[in-house]
């Protein structure tokens, strides 16, 4: 039995599988195949003979372990270049750098979050692996010569579209995030230039989506105000769904520009909290426990 791979012209490529093939696995278990794997740089493939023996099944097991690193070579060397290919040429990246950053969240979001107790690779990978090592093994098992190149262009599309899926998917978000900070900074520079309309505001949050404003004097924000609308509203325990919930909070604080603003939550962390922590920055305080009044 012969296996030839053939790989356009990107001959480090090829080198990076042929040593891929070659390794010696952790364990007992020999390299794939019983003979090295020979790169021929003169027509760019990669030639191994196996010596199938007496056994049928041994042309299975041999295409299951070939399938499997060429699974391996295709996640680790071919989607990172599959994804490079995609950002350029569908939303015209030139930057190297936010690139690079964009296929490190892509494959994160490919791979998912390993569960506790389990190692470092994530279920979508280990899942992607076995899918493109049965795929490989199948078409080992029916043919001799593989052209990495075409496989990966006409048999594996859904793959490719898995992938480009998860690149649109983080394309998206890093928009959402550049929005998202320039309008914190402008927030903030509103904050740097507004004039201070009260001295102090205490934000008592009692976690999720609950919010009360207090004046200096621990009186809901606005009890002065002549309108009883008005204030029957700033009397009200704000608790917003989702969405509404920085907004609101946000809004209010922004009318209220105080030059002190004392933040007491259980959740420091919370989306919302840093999200005024860092729109009114020096001026802002949290404390995890509410006042006494």
């Amino acid at each position: 039995m012969e296996f030839v791979f053939a790989h356009g012209n990107d001959t480090p490529s090829l080198e990076r599988l042929a040593a891929m093939l070659n390794r010696t696995p952790v364990g007992n278990e020999p390299p794939v195949g019983s003979v090295e794997w020979e790169l021929c740089r003169e027509d760019g493939m990669i030639r191994c003979q196996f010596p199938l023996g007496p056994e049928p099944q041994n042309k299975k097991s041999y295409c299951d372990r070939v399938g499997r690193v060429l699974a391996e070579y295709t996640l680790y060397d071919q989607e990172p270049s599959l994804l490079r290919t995609f950002f350029r040429g569908r939303f015209g990246l030139r930057d190297e750098m936010e690139t690079d950053l964009l296929i490190a969240e892509t494959v994160s979001l490919l791979d998912g979050e390993p569960e506790a107790g389990e190692n470092w690779i994530g279920r979508g990978r280990e899942r992607r692996l076995q899918k493109l090592a049965i795929r490989y093994s199948h078409y080992l098992e029916d043919h001799g010569r593989l052209h990495l190149d075409g496989f990966l262009r006409f048999r594996l599309g859904d793959y490719r579209a898995e992938v480009q899926e998860a690149a649109e998917t983080a394309i998206e978000e890093r928009m959402m995030e550049r929005q998202y900070q320039e309008f914190m900074t402008l927030l903030k520079s509103m904050v740097e230039w507004q004039e201070t309309r009260t001295s102090a505001v205490h934000v008592l949050h009692a976690g999720g989506h609950a919010f009360r404003l207090l004046d200096e004097e621990m009186r809901p924000l606005g009890e002065g105000a002549a309108d009883g609308e008005d204030r029957a509203a700033s009397e009200e325990r704000i608790d917003p769904g989702e969405q509404e919930e920085e907004s609101r909070v946000v809004s209010q604080l922004l009318a209220a520009s105080p030059r002190q603003l004392y933040i007491h939550t259980p959740e420091p962390e919370s989306q919302v909290i840093r999200t005024i922590v860092g729109i009114f920055g020096d001026r802002a305080a949290v404390y995890p426990e509410q006042p006494a009044h």
